[in-house]
């Protein structure tokens, strides 16, 4: 199997681990001499079994994504500076200031407000973003494809 196939297969056991223990969670407790169709100590064992799957599965993964290891890192990083970059406040000009979320509470006086880093330049800077992030994907996406795994 190629990288991309289990990285897809790895987000299937992460789903059926999550959906296994809501269910366990969810049909444990049943009133006494309530018939109940949901074995759960079944779903436990199976759940055991995806967990360790997962890992087994996790483990080849990061195994085989070592050469790709600084790619990764640096494609995180980036959609991290992208999410900071969108939480710069832009707001330039005059007008009347009434934000506690930023510690400021001018409500009557009209207050001129200027930038460092102003909506242009943060909107540059995530395209450029955007630019790292596609071109890093493609890479990422052609090494998944092309490197296989045995499991």
């Amino acid at each position: 199997m190629n990288l991309a196939k289990a990285l897809k297969t790895k987000s299937r056991y992460v789903h059926k681990i999550a959906a296994l223990q809501e269910d366990i969670q969810k049909y444990n407790s049943v009133p006494v001499g309530q018939e109940t169709k949901i074995d759960v100590n079944e779903m436990m064992a199976e759940l055991e079994k995806a967990v360790h799957n997962l890992i087994v599965l996790k483990i080849v993964i990061f195994e085989a994504s070592a050469p790709m290891r600084e790619t990764i890192l640096t494609l995180s990083e980036t959609k991290s500076r992208i999410a900071f970059l969108r939480g710069i406040d832009t707001h330039e000009g005059k007008g009347k200031e009434n934000d506690y979320s930023r510690g400021r509470s001018y409500v009557d006086a009209d207050i001129e407000f200027t930038t460092s880093f102003n909506i242009v330049w943060v909107r540059a800077e995530i395209s450029k973003c955007e630019e790292t992030i596609d071109k890093l994907q493609d890479e990422l996406d052609v090494f998944n494809h092309k490197t296989e795994i045995e499991i």
